[in-house]
């Protein structure tokens, strides 16, 4: 009886965590949250953390990380009407990075191993350029989307996850991360001032400083 119990508890815990992977690198559940300054912070860190560690991995493996990023920022968000538009914004990003991928994958490469339940797929790498632009058009897209809103309530979170979004695709688009002020100057020039300032924080807290001597 007490293997039973402990072969169905073993069991349970082991579901639970497989579920937790398959849905990225978090898995939060948003069920029914009101807009708050919390979650969205916790979606901008996540999208901000998720984005370095990404671009720690071989060009080849990136986008299916990144794709994963995406949809964990979703994914946390699931259940919330006052996050669905950011959720369908992640989820856009997510979708068109995944298709990008599964029509690059490069069955002769091993998938990259992040942890014991996470794994990332290969690319070919003479895709990686068509599929970063696939990348960038849909963070585009979805930045678009977020800073249509018309309510001034969800205004001021709308803008934050846009901002994230966008000081991704600025580096990512950028040839060298240690140019952050031109990559900075490109973003000015394409989103609202508000956006604009939070990108330069992002871009500012992701680029490491100059070192000197």
């Amino acid at each position: 009886m007490t293997r039973l119990a402990l072969a169905t508890t073993l069991a349970l815990l082991l579901s639970s965590t497989l579920a937790m992977a398959d849905r990225g690198f978090s898995g939060r559940s948003g069920w029914n949250v009101q807009l708050n300054d919390g979650t969205t912070q916790s979606i901008v860190d996540q999208l901000k953390t998720d984005f370095r560690q990404c671009q720690a991995a071989p060009k080849i493996y990136r986008y299916d990380c990144y794709r994963r990023s995406y949809r964990t920022g979703a994914q946390a968000l699931n259940g919330s009407r006052d996050y669905a538009p950011i959720a369908q914004a992640l989820e856009l990003i997510e979708k068109r990075i995944g298709a990008a991928v599964e029509a690059n994958l490069d069955p002769a490469q091993p998938n990259l191993r992040e942890n014991i339940f996470v794994q990332h797929r290969a690319v070919k790498p003479a895709a990686v350029p068509l599929i970063k632009e696939a990348t960038i058009a849909a963070m585009e897209e979805a930045t678009t989307i977020l800073l249509r809103t018309p309510d001034n309530k969800k205004k001021k979170h709308f803008q934050q996850i846009a901002a994230v979004i966008q000081s991704n695709k600025v580096l990512l688009r950028s040839a060298l991360l240690s140019l952050p002020q031109a990559a900075i100057r490109f973003a000015s020039a394409l989103v609202p001032a508000r956006v604009s300032d939070l990108v330069s924080d992002l871009v500012s807290d992701l680029v490491p400083a100059p070192r000197h001597g």
